[in-house]
């Protein structure tokens, strides 16, 4: 066919707001919603965020190991690569396989200026390789910055990565496919600041430019420092931020706005410290009520993941009949093996010691009801645990298998654990 007569089209002028994608969340908490993010916007925030918290620039090698299907990859694999002109690298495939030096590799190998993972990616690794030999293996000494999203991250996992990489800027960062970029973080562009806010573990740092966050209590009303509530952020929000869900503008306003009005809800629980630092602890629906006590699970895995033998956990409500909702915990333990490697003493033995360092380090109201041990925990393919599915499960509920779920045979072994818990209690 001769084209040589067809003309190419000119460039269209369009407004700002002029949709630019629909992205699904990854259903952590119910029915994925699709998410409308516009041209203009996406383009000012993704410019400032890969400038200032990434410290990104022409000279750069961007390393986010994500899937450019997640809010993740749409961001910061792709659009934010591109806008600033650096070199963005794709990856596919688990970050153990062939071993758990696969994404150091893939460092050293290209010259690797600025790492983005999932928590849950570091702590597979750091499960595989608590010691950082393979860390050692490979030249990382190009990587300025270590940036963590996605999930809350544990402190263990932070000084785990401050260990193994002792030169390296590491940042928390804490964000949602709504907003597009960081709504906390470290700023780590010291040609612009004077100076990087101390890392403190735990914590994702202080809001960056544009984002106003509070802690309000159900009446919606700003609460004391440390004190657990949900996270609120002032409207208008800055650049980048959705415009509405896709076919749907009423459940737009029902889910994000009419809750607390002049304030976007996110969902989040958490406090802000006497520092202004503010903590992410749980999803609101997480919060457990037990003996007049509100308990965040991200506060009770922090302490439960501090224990030696321990990699990663999730802490979910069950319903008792006679003390209503306590703490049950399921338990990832460091070595190939994992639990299964043990006897069933050394099983009994580490599950009191996990149980003694909550009352001890939590408070003896919130005693763990059970401590089950896993080889693996139910996640979204972006990586987030599913904490409510485990929730429904281990209460018995109805629940919807997750279309964002990245291992079926996960919600299988959750249910196989709390059969054995039942029969415990029940024989006990």
């Amino acid at each position: 066919m001769d084209d040589s007569s067809i003309e190419p089209a000119g460039c269209a002028s369009l407004p700002s707001t002029h949709p630019l994608y629909i992205l699904y969340t990854s259903g952590t908490t119910g029915q994925p919603k699709g998410i409308v993010r516009d041209c203009g916007g996406t383009a000012v925030g993704l410019n400032y965020c890969m400038k200032n918290v990434f410290d990104v620039g022409q000279d750069s090698v961007h390393f986010a190991s994500s899937d450019i299907g997640w809010v993740v990859g749409h961001s910061f694999i792709v659009y934010g690569p591109l806008i600033r002109g650096c070199t963005s690298i794709f990856f596919e495939g688990k970050p153990i396989t062939p071993d758990a030096g696969v994404c150091w590799r893939v460092c050293e190998q290209y010259k690797v200026t600025s790492l983005y993972m999932a928590p849950t990616g570091v702590r597979v690794i750091k499960k595989e390789d608590y010691e950082g030999t393979l860390v050692k293996k490979y030249d990382v000494s190009t990587v300025k910055s270590f940036c963590v999203v996605g999930e809350r991250c544990d402190p263990d996992t932070i000084h785990w990565m401050h260990k193994h990489f002792p030169h390296v800027l590491i940042n928390d960062t804490w964000w949602q496919t709504e907003t597009g970029w960081p709504i906390c973080a470290n700023l780590l562009n010291l040609k612009d600041f004077d100076t990087v806010f101390p890392t403190l573990p735990g914590s994702v740092t202080t809001p960056v430019p544009g984002y106003e966050v509070k802690i309000f209590n159900d009446a919606n009303e700003a609460v004391e420092a440390n004190a657990l509530g949900k996270v609120v952020i002032k409207l208008p929000l800055p650049p980048a931020f959705m415009l509405t869900l896709w076919g749907n503008d009423k459940a737009f306003i029902d889910k994000y706005l009419a809750e607390t009005p002049g304030y976007y809800t996110t969902g989040d629980a958490g406090m802000i410290d006497e520092h202004g630092y503010l903590h992410i602890m749980t999803r609101v629906d997480d919060v457990i009520n037990t003996a007049g006590h509100r308990i965040s699970t991200g506060r009770l895995e922090e302490v439960v993941n501090e224990h030696d033998s321990v990699v990663e956990s999730a802490v979910v409500g069950y319903n008792h009949y006679v003390r209503g909702e306590c703490p049950l915990a399921f338990v990832i333990l460091k070595g190939s093996g994992g639990y299964e490697a043990l006897s069933q003493e050394e099983r009994d033995k580490i599950a009191k010691e996990i149980n003694m360092k909550v009352r001890s380090d939590v408070g003896a109201f919130c005693r763990l009801e059970g401590v089950l041990f896993v080889n693996k925990l139910p996640k979204t393919r972006s990586g987030k645990i599913l904490r409510g599915t485990m929730k429904k499960i281990v209460n018995k509920q109805e629940y919807k298998t997750p279309a964002t779920i990245d291992d079926m045979s996960t919600l299988d072994m959750i249910t196989e654990k709390r059969e054995e818990f039942l029969k415990k209690i029940n024989e006990g």
